[in-house]
């Protein structure tokens, strides 16, 4: 119910640019859009059926209005990492950032020293930016918003790092097993 509500929120990529581009249905269209996906990279989410999909979809909990309503006090003073300064790491660090959320972003030593994009997108957004040795210690909550297919690898090097109690955090959970 959910899912039909919202679908063209939800995978707005499925749908026709242009009346004449069209070709099938939008339930073939959201088929394929998965089927193709699928063929990209593997995790959870693109192993179950496309009824097992709906399915998962349709239990996603909207939150009410009145769960705002204290904004971020119960997370000030914490320190925020986010892993991967691309489209999701700029653009949610600048959101937390403008909540009043400390935020800066940890990357690969090979990506700071050759001035990568991500070095760039976070240093010129006027972030702290350092290595995982240097900023997860000490931070409270950890994002992972690299690319699915480095989620392995990063996991495997942060989480050592890590101090107790800390979190480690995702946008999303359908690669997370």
């Amino acid at each position: 119910q959910v899912l039909a509500e919202h679908r063209a929120e939800i995978l707005p990529a499925v749908r026709p640019r242009a009346p004449e581009r069209s070709r099938g249905t939008q339930q073939e269209m959201y088929t394929s859009f998965f089927r193709r996906a699928s063929h990209q990279r593997s995790n959870y989410f693109n192993t179950l059926s496309h009824a097992a999909k709906l399915d998962q979809l349709g239990r996603c909990r909207f939150m009410a209005k009145g769960e705002f309503a204290d904004g971020v006090r119960k997370i000030e003073g914490k320190n925020f990492v986010i892993i991967g300064c691309g489209a999701q790491g700029l653009n949610q660090g600048l959101n937390m950032r403008d909540s009043g959320c400390n935020v800066s972003y940890a990357l690969r030593q090979e990506a700071i020293d050759a001035k990568r994009q991500s070095f760039v997108n976070a240093s010129s957004n006027g972030f702290k930016v350092g290595t995982y040795k240097d900023l997860i210690p000490g931070a409270d909550v950890v994002l992972n918003l690299t690319p699915d297919k480095q989620h392995s690898a990063v996991v495997s090097e942060v989480m050592p790092l890590m101090k107790q109690g800390a979190t480690l955090s995702y946008s999303h959970g359908f690669n997370i097993v």
